[in-house]
């Protein structure tokens, strides 16, 4: 029954605060985090499911409606100062929410054998974090599998059928490392990605220790530039490369 993104506070707790100012670790709250996965893409994929249910005939909502899975089931999402991992386990729950609105509306009631066997199609093999703090990133990962539980739980619900979650067998891709010396590419290919998001560390130009000046540095190649950037500057330039 709990949030699996309350674990970005107990991991923000371990932390002294001078870590967390000179790392930019802070929790994202759930309200920030949907002020900015909402409008990037979550608004628009419950407009569209909501166009899918004012379809009259039932054979083509259905048909819509896998589609539309399918859809949810390719979205590929990278958080590259991942932390705990909030923003990938909600933007998860958030479509396995979604998910299960489709999958309640393809049963009515009724699915066959071969449906209940594999009803469930977004996975969390669909998201991928880079997260400095070794801890972090086994919080991060522990988040998903607990959120991926709890939300086939709610599948179960609606089949009226057990599932099978244990032994796992999925896996969050949660690369351990520093972003700005880590290929973003070499984590999640650029041609399968659908969205960057996140709250990389806003540390301000004048604050930065050495080892994030470096990190600038490597990133701009000049050390005026880099000294006149926020920390967080870097993210954004590295992201434009994937973009493009």
């Amino acid at each position: 029954d709990i949030s699996p993104t309350i674990f970005g506070a107990v991991f923000e707790s371990t932390l002294n605060p001078e870590t967390r100012r000179s790392g930019g670790m802070h929790y994202t709250s759930i309200s920030n985090i949907h002020k900015v996965i909402d409008p990037l893409f979550l608004d628009k994929l419950q407009t569209e499911f909501h166009e899918i249910l004012k379809i009259q005939v039932q054979r083509t909502k259905v048909k819509r409606l896998d589609e539309f899975q399918n859809k949810l089931a390719l979205l590929t999402f990278l958080d590259p100062a991942c932390g705990s991992g909030n923003f990938l386990t909600e933007t998860y729950l958030s479509l396995r929410r979604l998910e299960n609105e489709v999958i309640r509306e393809k049963v009515g009631g009724q699915m066959t054998l071969g449906d209940v066997h594999n009803p469930i199609r977004v996975s969390i093999q669909q998201f991928y974090g880079i997260e400095i703090n070794d801890f972090a990133v086994t919080v991060a990962k522990t988040a998903l599998w607990i959120a991926e539980s709890q939300m086939m739980k709610e599948t179960e619900k609606i089949l009226l059928v057990p599932l099978d979650f244990l032994p796992l067998k999925t896996n969050a891709f949660i690369v351990e490392g520093n972003a700005l010396r880590v290929d973003w590419e070499s984590v999640v290919p650029k041609g399968k990605l659908n969205y960057i998001m996140g709250n990389p560390p806003f540390v301000g130009a004048s604050m930065m220790d050495k080892e994030q000046k470096n990190d600038a540095v490597s990133i701009f190649g000049k050390k005026k530039l880099s000294n006149s950037i926020d920390y967080v500057g870097a993210w954004y330039y590295k992201a434009s490369f994937l973009i493009a």
